[in-house]
């Protein structure tokens, strides 16, 4: 409860700082809207009274915050009189998918690659790894998404260019979101490893003669999970990030790709709403990584102290 509680302030910033981003953007959303009308004084006092701009800036923040505590975000600005929800209902689990898929597709993956590396330490494999990893991390989404779609889906032709909606349109974006992350936990699990492994409950483990998978899968690689999941907290909202550009090269019609084209059409409504959607999801999975730390290490207690 604590944990949900510390969620609220968060939320309470992104609401205000939304808002006010919105009041400062120069433009009159009413002239957006009417574009070539704008010179129809009726239509436009028509307009700004059903937005509710004709309103005091404070009576705006009231509606806004009551409109968002009711699931309204209010009307399109882009899609004149239609709501935000319409406009967004159809991309609103398309982003997390697609960011979920990636991580599915990294943890596992970076994990295993960083646990190899650091059981080959100072190896010619350690080396590889290295490299592949600075590469992973190193390389741009765009660049990287350019590359496999002409080698898989242009020279190969296993799988679609682009679109959404089918298993084989989801595997070139998953991927491409997942080579960065997949590199950052298989460097971070590479180091987390090694420093495991030099503790003293690992060296009385061999010791006593027990199983080197034993030791290394049971012991020492459950202890390597716990500052790991931290990590793939933060992975996951970088992760919601970058669906802006796959999702735009890809075609996808995602939150990400909306977001764009509403930024560019000054939906700042729409835009308001992405961002604060965004921010509840980061702020999910980070609580749901809260809670798994008791799952992973029992000797850590959310309520109170260490046992």
């Amino acid at each position: 409860m604590r944990r949900i509680l510390g969620l609220l302030p968060v939320l309470a910033a992104v609401i205000i700082l939304t808002f006010l981003a919105n009041q400062v953007i120069p433009g009159d959303p009413v002239t957006i809207m009417l574009s070539d009308q704008s010179a129809d004084r009726v239509l436009a006092a028509r307009l700004r009274a059903d937005y509710g701009l004709d309103l005091p800036l404070w009576q705006q923040f009231i509606n806004y915050v009551a409109g968002i505590l009711s699931g309204d975000f209010g009307k399109s600005f882009r899609f004149v009189g239609v709501p935000v929800i319409d406009v967004i209902k159809d991309a609103l689990f398309v982003s997390p998918i697609l960011a979920l898929s990636a991580t599915v597709i990294a943890v596992p993956v970076g994990v295993a690659v960083g646990v190899f590396a650091a059981l080959r330490h100072n190896t010619w494999a350690d080396t590889t790894v290295i490299l592949l990893v600075i590469a992973g991390i190193s390389i741009p989404n765009f660049a990287l998404s350019a590359f496999l779609v002409y080698i898989f889906a242009v020279k190969l032709g296993l799988v679609p260019v682009a679109g959404w909606g089918t298993f084989d349109r989801a595997i070139l974006p998953a991927l491409i979101l997942a080579v960065p992350p997949a590199a950052q936990i298989a460097r971070l699990s590479r180091t987390y490893m090694l420093e495991v492994l030099q503790q003293d409950y690992i060296r009385t483990a061999r010791a006593k003669g027990l199983n080197r998978r034993l030791v290394v899968y049971r012991h020492a690689l459950r202890n390597t999970l716990v500052p790991l999941l931290t990590t793939i907290g933060i992975i996951f909202g970088v992760l919601l990030s970058a669906t802006f550009v796959v999702e735009t090269i890809f075609n996808i019609p995602g939150l990400g790709r909306m977001a764009i084209q509403a930024i560019f059409s000054r939906d700042y409504p729409v835009t308001m709403a992405i961002v604060l959607l965004f921010t509840l999801f980061f702020l999910l999975i980070n609580l749901i990584v809260d809670l798994l730390y008791g799952v992973i290490d029992p000797r850590i207690r959310l309520g109170g102290s260490p046992t």
